[in-house]
């Protein structure tokens, strides 16, 4: 038996459909670039830390020790205790003492320093 072949026209109002989906696919696609480009990207920079001078006030070390694991090549491995510090500077910015955290996670996990009234900054 031979295989017959249909061949099926789109009626007008499947045609129309059609072209009214790909339509909105589009329109949704420059819609998200348009709010990424123009309204995400500026909001992103907002949150990013403003550049501010600092003069070193004091460095104190405290007695305590952290655990620190480091590499220094592929078969190079090891863990290591270093001495804590904590770091107050003037910040030209807002005229206030601080004590510098290394990265944000440090920040948010230990937010008051032990003694003094300061505020806090990220390195």
């Amino acid at each position: 038996m031979a295989k017959i072949r249909v061949s099926y026209e789109y009626t007008e109002a499947e045609d129309k459909s059609i072209r009214l989906g790909f339509f909105l696919i589009v329109s949704g696609i420059v819609s998200l670039f348009i709010l990424g480009f123009c309204w995400l990207n500026p909001a992103l920079q907002d949150l990013q830390g403003k550049a501010a001078n600092c003069t070193v006030l004091s460095v104190q070390q405290i007695g305590e020790l952290f655990e620190c694991t480091f590499t220094c090549g592929t078969d190079c491995k090891g863990t290591s205790l270093y001495p804590c510090l904590q770091i107050y500077v003037n910040n030209s910015e807002s005229n206030s003492r601080a004590l510098l955290h290394q990265d944000q996670h440090q920040l948010i996990t230990n937010p008051k320093p032990r003694h003094g009234r300061t505020s806090s900054q990220v390195l």
